[in-house]
């Protein structure tokens, strides 16, 4: 279950009209996504007409507003970029927190609800996307992949150290993950010592960098009443190697039943020379990504309920024993023991 955010409903609206001359109407929060440092809400203007708000605390990440707009500025009118301020910014500050305002756009994000004509208008956007070059300034700040896993050794070390025994007063919810990641223990010990090979491996290569969206899967894929792709949340974008963007999309004729639209992606994609070394990382460092982010989310952080820390304790659960496996021809590709299998979180 998500919970509202501590800003109130009056902070907003005063920042709306304030920075985008927008005077909401209605303002609903929508109970979706798995961030629980930030919200989304449907506004409606009092002309009726409809935006989507998205309201985060911290630090900004400001590619993930800069990008889509520079991608929608050339053309890929795919990608949702969020709209200007009155002084032509992306985003709006409120206190602690970063206001984005986006059209809103009516469609359906389910996991498996992608038809194979949906997969293929996917494969020729991200085409599109992954040929764009970048401009010479003004994405200093844009991540670039290094192949690094030494700060997921390093936090799991920590984690283990200060967390996995058993104190007094302990809620429900960090019994189940403790006890679930003393089960898995060599499991996900497992994944950081593959990682650390692989991650040896690629710093021999020299693969081309691209714009990666960086979390492609269908639930970041909106598909509108007329069966049109777009791509949303650009939260991780980076500049990488376009296997990490195809982390989610599965070759293997097996993987069939898990994302059917598959073939049809890379016929909208075209060829696309996978490096299964490059692809293997990102789907072992996706577990590691996961495993973490549930930790932290049951663990480290004052600011959820009881109800919210159950629900990732069981999706710590799910990551670990009920998720897709990194299939055999993956690992097989890219030269790995066969008997290492290691589940994938789906609903990200």
């Amino acid at each position: 279950m998500r919970e509202q955010l501590g800003i109130s409903a009056e902070h907003l609206c005063a920042c709306l009209q304030e920075h985008y001359h927008l005077i909401p109407a209605a303002l609903d929060f929508l109970p979706l996504g798995l961030d629980y440092r930030a919200g989304v809400y449907r506004i409606v203007s009092e002309q009726g007409a409809s935006y989507l708000l998205k309201v985060r605390s911290g630090t900004l990440y400001e590619p993930g507003c800069l990008v889509p707009a520079y991608l929608s500025d050339q053309g890929i009118t795919s990608v949702v970029a969020p709209l200007p301020t009155r002084n032509h910014a992306l985003w709006a500050r409120r206190e602690d927190w970063t206001v984005i305002v986006y059209p809103f756009l009516e469609g359906e994000t389910s996991w498996r609800g992608m038809t194979d004509e949906q997969w293929k208008e996917t494969g020729s956007i991200f085409k599109q996307i992954h040929q764009v070059a970048p401009p010479s300034s003004g994405f200093e700040s844009l991540r670039k992949e290094t192949f690094d896993p030494t700060g997921y050794a390093q936090w799991i070390r920590i984690f283990e150290t200060q967390h996995l025994h058993a104190s007094s007063g302990e809620s429900t919810s960090r019994q189940a993950l403790r006890s679930s990641w003393i089960e898995n223990q060599a499991t996900i010990h497992a994944v950081v010592a593959s990682l650390e090979q692989l991650a040896v491996v690629l710093h021999r290569r020299n693969l081309p960098y691209v714009i990666c969206h960086a979390d492609l899967h269908p639930a970041n894929l909106l598909r509108d009443r007329t069966g049109r792709v777009f791509v949303i949340d650009w939260d991780e974008v980076m500049l990488a190697p376009k296997e990490r963007d195809f982390l989610f999309i599965k070759e293997s004729p097996t993987d069939s039943e898990t994302l059917p639209g598959t073939p049809a992606f890379f016929q909208g994609y075209g060829q696309a020379d996978l490096d299964w070394i490059a692809l293997t990382y990102y789907r072992y460092e996706r577990v590691i990504q996961d495993v973490i982010a549930c930790a932290e989310n049951v663990c480290l952080r004052d600011d959820l309920g009881e109800e919210s820390r159950a629900d990732e304790a069981q999706l710590f659960q799910d990551v670990l024993a009920e998720g897709g496996e990194i299939d055999a021809a993956t690992q097989a590709s890219a030269h790995l023991s066969p008997d290492l299998t290691i589940p994938i979180r789906r609903n990200a």
